[in-house]
Formats: C-alpha cells, sequence, structure tokens
C-alpha cells in the first residue's frame, strides 16, 4: 500500500520513502537479498588480529600545527555544553581525548576519556556511546581503497545542459523544522547556499496562489538565491494520463518564463511497484519522450532528468528512454539501518551505487534524492553516531569515489512530518547533531557549488577536484597530489585517526572523513606500497591495508 501525503503544497508518494521496500512490493526479494551478499564480498580485507595500541612519540605539537578538525570539535563542544545536550559533549570531548593520545599526551587523554564517559552517564542517553560506537571487532573485516588526485578524462563528449565544468552542486528538500520549505532559510541554517532545491509537484496541480501549474513561487525563491529547481513530476492518475495537452504546454511554457535552470525529474522510481507509473516499460518510455519532446520545443531551460530509485535494480534498462533523450541521469540513494525489516548495518550508498555508475556514468549523474537514517520509529532506536558515518560515506566519499557525480540533493524531511505521514525513518539533519555538524563541515569544501553560476567557472585547482583509484592514474603525474583512503567496516564503524606510512616511518594522517592528506609522491619509494592504518578513538588499530602503487608512479 502506498500512502500520498500532501505536505505544504508538495505532492509525495510515500510507501516509506522509496527505499527498502516492505517485502509484498518486491516480487524478486529474494534476488535482491543476493545482491546485498554480493556487495558483502566486496570486502577483501579478511580475519584481522586483536587490536594493537598506536604507539606515538610524546611530544605535542605546536598550536599551529594542529588539525583544523580540532578547533571545530572544540567549537562543537561548546556549543553543545551550551545546549545541555551532555551526549553529543560527550562525544567531541572523547574525540579530543582521542587526539591527545594520538601525540602523545597520555595524562591529558586520560582525563579527557574519563569526562566524556561522566558526560555520557550524566546525559542518561540511551544511544550507543562513541568508545562503543568505534571499538575494533575482533575477526571483523574492512575494505579500503586508496584515491589520488589528478586530471582524469572522464567521456569525450561535450556537456550536457547545465553540467558543471567541475565540482558538485548541493541540493536539499527543505522540509525539515528548521527551514520548513523557505529556501531563504538554507545558507543561515547550513552556513552555506545551496544551488538546487527540490519540490515536488502533483500532475495536474493547479497552484492557486500563482494562477499557475509550475511551482512558480519555488522558483522564484531559487532564482533570488541563485539556484536551480529540481521537480518531482509525478503523474500520480498513471501514465495513460499523460498527454500532449494544454496542461503540459502550459507547465512548459510558464517553466521556460521562470528564467532558471529546471531540473525535471519526470515519473521518477519507475522500477518500484508502489508508483502508479510503474509496470509497462514501453508506454514509460513513450511519455517520456513525449515529455521530452514538448519541453525541447517549449521550455529550453529544462533539463530532463531520469531517474530510478536504487532498489531493484534489475529492469532499469528496460525503462532507459535513451541517450538522446536523457539530459542527466538521477538515483534515488538510502542508507537506513533496517533492511527488509531486518537490522543491517553492513551495506552503505557506496555498495548500491557502484553497480549503477558503471552503467550510466556515460551521463552527469544527480543523487535526485537520497538521505541517512538516523532513528528508526518504528522501534525507537536511535542509530545517531552511525547516522554520522553514513553522512561521511555520502558527502565525503561519494562523489569523490564516482566523478561523474555532479549534483547530490538530501531529502531533508522532519521527524514530526514523518511520524505524520507513517514512515519508519526519520532523515532530518536538525534531529541528529553528529549528521548535522559532519554535513556543515563537509559541504564547505570548494568541491561543492552553492550557486549554478560556480558551476560555470572551473576553478583554478581544478585537477585536485577530479581522484582516480591507485593503480589507474597515469605514470609520471607530477609528485604532489591529494590521497584519500576509503575505509568501510564492519557494521559501518568509523575510524578516528587514520596514518599514512611507509618503512615504518609516517608521511601523514588525518583525522576527519574523507581522511584526505596532501603529499608529495615522489618523495616516497614507488617500490612499496603505502600502508594505511585505522585506529580507533583509544588508538587501537581497526583495520590496515598495503596499497601498491609502483605501476602509477616514476620518480621525479
Amino acid at each position: 500500500m502506498k500512502t500520498i501525503a500532501i505536505v505544504n503544497e508538495v505532492f509525495i508518494i510515500q510507501p516509506e520513502r522509496y527505499h527498502r521496500k516492505p517485502r509484498k512490493l518486491f516480487p524478486l526479494t529474494a534476488a535482491i537479498g543476493a545482491a546485498a551478499a554480493m556487495f558483502a564480498c566486496y570486502l577483501w580485507l579478511g580475519g584481522m588480529s586483536a587490536p594493537q595500541p598506536l604507539v606515538m612519540e610524546a611530544t605535542a605539537p605546536k598550536q599551529d600545527e594542529r588539525p583544523s578538525v580540532l578547533a571545530w570539535w572544540e567549537q562543537q563542544l561548546t556549543l553543545a555544553l551550551e545546549m545541555n545536550r551532555k551526549d553529543i559533549a560527550a562525544d567531541y570531548t572523547y574525540r579530543k581525548a582521542a587526539y591527545d593520545k594520538s601525540v602523545g599526551n597520555n595524562d591529558e587523554a586520560s582525563q579527557l576519556y574519563a569526562q566524556s564517559e561522566s558526560l555520557w552517564r550524566e546525559s542518561g542517553s540511551e544511544a550507543e556511546p562513541p568508545w562503543q560506537a568505534d571499538a575494533p571487532i575482533a575477526g571483523g573485516s574492512a575494505e579500503i581503497e586508496l584515491y589520488a588526485s589528478g586530471i582524469t578524462p572522464l567521456a569525450s563528449r561535450p556537456p550536457a545542459k547545465f553540467e558543471p565544468s567541475s565540482g558538485v552542486y548541493l541540493g536539499i528538500l527543505g522540509a525539515d523544522r528548521r527551514v520548513a520549505f523557505d529556501f531563504s532559510k538554507v545558507e543561515s541554517v547550513y552556513g552555506r547556499k545551496h544551488a538546487m532545491y527540490l519540490a515536488y509537484v502533483g500532475w495536474r496541480k493547479y497552484q492557486t496562489d500563482t494562477d499557475s501549474y509550475f511551482p512558480i513561487r519555488n522558483a522564484q525563491r531559487a532564482k533570488e538565491l541563485g539556484a536551480s529547481l529540481q521537480i518531482g513530476w509525478e503523474p500520480r492518475y498513471g501514465l495513460e494520463d499523460v498527454q500532449d495537452d494544454e496542461y503540459v504546454r502550459r507547465f512548459a511554457r510558464e517553466a521556460k518564463a521562470s528564467g532558471i535552470p529546471v531540473f525535471l525529474r519526470y515519473a521518477s522510481e519507475m522500477n518500484g511497484a508502489w508508483v502508479p507509473w510503474h509496470g509497462d516499460p514501453q508506454q514509460y518510455v513513450e511519455k517520456f519522450r513525449l515529455i521530452h519532446d514538448i519541453m525541447k520545443e517549449e521550455a529550453p531551460n529544462v533539463a530532463m532528468v531520469w531517474s530510478p530509485n536504487f532498489l531493484p535494480a534489475d529492469s532499469l534498462d528496460d525503462y532507459y528512454p535513451g541517450d538522446e533523450y536523457v539530459d542527466w541521469v538521477g538515483f534515488s540513494l538510502y542508507a537506513t539501518p533496517y533492511a527488509m525489516e531486518k537490522l543491517d548495518l553492513t551495506t552503505n550508498q557506496i555498495d548500491y551505487f557502484r553497480p549503477l555508475y558503471d552503467k550510466y556514468a556515460h551521463k552527469p549523474i544527480m543523487i535526485s534524492e537520497g538521505a541517512v537514517s538516523h532513528y528508526h520509529l518504528k522501534t525507537g532506536t536511535d542509530f545517531a553516531k552511525w547516522g554520522e558515518g553514513q553522512i561521511g560515506n555520502m558527502y565525503g566519499f561519494l562523489p569523490r569515489m564516482f566523478p561523474q557525480i555532479k549534483a547530490i540533493t538530501y531529502f531533508n524531511f522532519s521527524k514530526q512530518r514523518a511520524a505524520q505521514t507513517g514512515m519508519e525513518h526519520v532523515y532530518d539533519l536538525g534531529e541528529n547533531p553528529l549528521m548535522d555538524h559532519l554535513y556543515q563541515r563537509l559541504i564547505q569544501s570548494d568541491y561543492y557549488l552553492g550557486t549554478m553560476d560556480e558551476g560555470n567557472r572551473r576553478p583554478s585547482s581544478a585537477e585536485d577536484s577530479t581522484y582516480s583509484k591507485i593503480g589507474e592514474l597515469p605514470a609520471g603525474l607530477p609528485g604532489k597530489r591529494k590521497l584519500f583512503a576509503y575505509i568501510k567496516l564492519q557494521d559501518g564503524r568509523q575510524p578516528v585517526f587514520v596514518t599514512y606510512t611507509q618503512n615504518d616511518k609516517m608521511v601523514a594522517s588525518s583525522y576527519e572523513i574523507p581522511w584526505e592528506i596532501d603529499i608529495d609522491l615522489s618523495g616516497l619509494d614507488p617500490k612499496i606500497p603505502l600502508k594505511i592504518t585505522a585506529y580507533s578513538g583509544k588508538m587501537e588499530k581497526m583495520a590496515e591495508s598495503d596499497i601498491p602503487f609502483q605501476s602509477t608512479m616514476t620518480r621525479q
């Protein structure tokens, strides 16, 4: 059964937000389970030895040598105490303790560990404490991949409509309690403008306040902010009702009159049985092409987005309208702690996205809607720490590992609205300070674009915004590179500290996702692998891997 919700003039079809669907909606549940098992096979580091403590020289770094993230932690700690969020204060105190231990300040570290435990007890939180959330698992498994920045030809094709020359458009659905559909509040809430705002439009819905079918009010707000509008245009009466008629033509003319870039996500998630436009791929293709042709004729400022759900993936090709009709490929991509009503913290958005990317990377790709669940309403279980790690995957790793991702829109939906519409999961960033803080920090990167105009300017450091896996880089690149390590640990845990060593000598380290470092590769021995080691907050080894790069390097 699907639930149709009208929220602040936004039409949404919700069978529990288009992911982890009930079993009765998936006749191929067994196949999907098998696919999830195949993803688990990506884990290639075998059984791990018992946790080993990190031994560092007991020399504290100078103030100007301290990592910038330390000041961020201290700022968030102060805010948490001011708001009487002792659980959050305990988490940041624990991270500070981890830093002190990593640089040999053992006495200070011991005091901070004790303070963290005291704050956590006082908070009364029933969630998983930070020292439990990053505890190493004996016999656990991990996956570690190493990426380096470099100029990588992505495709020998002209850019698609509104495709940025480099970088990733930030997008958001402002259905959370703080923004409440007022796009103008986004910058003050998140500290950054967003280049794309998501709105849903019900088929044949008349906008009474603007005497239009097109959401003119949303378009005007987006225009004032230098942004675009992504529209989920949903033929709720089925595909038979999609005709070349005055409704569609007027919608197109009004879209043109808006004067902004419009990403039209027509009849999305067609591969899921929870939408009324599912089930007849041939008719779907016919109607998608019809809408494309009308928009091409009436509204040249509209980019057509073909946007399936990430599951089920077996029928996607049947619904694809053809390259000449698709400007962008989009995906709905979610991370939730429950899969098929069973707790499953082993897979993430990156696992699900890999095979989809391989098939459609010849087009610019957007995560047209995606989010991380940090609270399960059905069981009343808090997954705050796990959710923070998944946000790190989504905004720290996903676009860097898959460079054809050119836009990410977060489905920010409030807890109250989730409960009212029968959803099981809470995605609202504002309800989880750990996720909220990390999101705000990650999107400050120049990698993300806050206005559409930014996408028209290629930055001077463009080569630093495209990454390739070590082993895929051409030989003879200049020595100075940015490197990051994608580390996937069992049960979605995240390390606190990552080191890069060669010949037992540390060459770099990082305290925050995506574990990115600046390094001169020419100063390393190309015949000796680079060792990547992930540590917990107690500086115990969680995972380790030697990454060879001899074939990709020459001495400078």
